[in-house]
């Protein structure tokens, strides 16, 4: 039985930086499963050179593996709850045989069909989307909420789920193809090319007052240009769904806000796990009734993982990006 695995070898820069191996087949112990990966996500990697950084949950060091959410068939178990044949998500990391003793699995729901709608739609980033605009910002009908990457999982969700509940969605990506599916399939009310298109000027003509929620995907130079744009309405919310790592009050502060004007809130998604039912019950209900778009990218094989996360690292993923096992 093979075990490959994808390890960091330098800083993330290209398919090179990473290495497909053979690691060991993990062994099995009391209360824990075995499980077999079949299905992937990838997301953008930090890797860190040894001696420059403490490490976190989100920066990397040469040799480790690549972390990754999957869906997992259980090969064997020791475990009360779970049982060989079940189909699991959990943190196994980019590899193909993973070890868990279950206290961070959940059983695949019925209704995350395709399973691989578990890693996206109805996982982690359409939950992200959904507690984000509606607990966090507390969306209420008739707002207008901007979305940035709006063809990406969490942002085609965001959009949708502002549309469910009354609001206007406005998308900002940076292809014509994505701005199209976003609004031919998502069904925005306007996607604005940030590659082709001045955003401030179409931002200020399709918001004039500035918009009430702004569901910040991307971070970096398009939440300066939102924020320092002032395309924040008076007593508007902005909800930090990317990796920026500025202090809320000093990002009001350069881009000029009055104290109170506006809300920046950092949204943290695993706060939110023990509402997991929650949520599912309302997407898997709207996905069943065709009221939510999605759009999968998926590479074949662990062994086409490297060119798919430096496909991700650049932005150049159309959908969730996935490896199909």
């Amino acid at each position: 039985m093979r075990n490959l695995e994808v390890r960091i070898r330098r800083t993330p820069a290209a398919a090179e930086d990473f290495e497909v191996v053979a690691g060991e087949v993990p062994r099995l112990t009391n209360g824990g499963i075995l499980c077999r990966a079949r299905w992937l996500a990838v997301d953008p990697v930090t890797c860190v050179p040894a001696g420059t950084a403490t490490r976190t949950s989100t920066a990397l060091l040469p040799g480790d593996v690549v972390p990754a959410l999957g869906v997992c068939e259980v090969l064997d178990s020791r475990h009360d709850v779970f049982a060989v044949g079940q189909h699991v998500v959990v943190d196994c990391g980019m590899r193909e045989l993973c070890v868990s003793d279950g206290s961070h699995a959940c059983a695949l729901h019925p209704g995350q069909s395709p399973a691989s709608t578990a890693l996206g739609l109805l996982g982690p980033s359409g939950m992200a989307a959904y507690f984000g605009l509606l607990d966090l910002a507390g969306l209420r009908a008739g707002e207008s909420v901007l979305v940035s990457a709006a063809a990406n999982s969490a942002g085609a969700m965001a959009g949708q789920v502002a549309r469910i509940k009354g609001a206007r969605a406005t998308g900002i990506d940076g292809s014509r193809e994505k701005c199209d599916w976003a609004l031919r399939h998502a069904r925005f009310c306007a996607c604005v090319n940030h590659q082709t298109e001045n955003l401030g000027s179409r931002l200020r003509q399709l918001a004039p007052d500035g918009f009430d929620v702004y569901f910040d995907n991307a971070g970096g130079e398009l939440l300066q240009v939102v924020l320092c744009g002032r395309h924040i309405a008076p007593g508007g919310r902005v909800v930090l769904n990317s990796i920026c790592q500025d202090d809320p009050a000093e990002l009001l502060r350069r881009a000029g806000y009055a104290p109170g004007e506006i809300t920046v809130l950092r949204l943290n998604a695993d706060a939110y796990e023990h509402r997991r039912e929650e949520f599912l019950k309302d997407a898997i209900a709207w996905y069943g009734a065709e009221r939510l778009a999605y759009r999968e990218d998926v590479a074949e094989g662990i062994e086409s993982a490297p060119a798919q996360l430096v496909r991700a690292m650049r932005g150049e993923s159309f959908g969730r990006p996935l490896i199909k096992l």
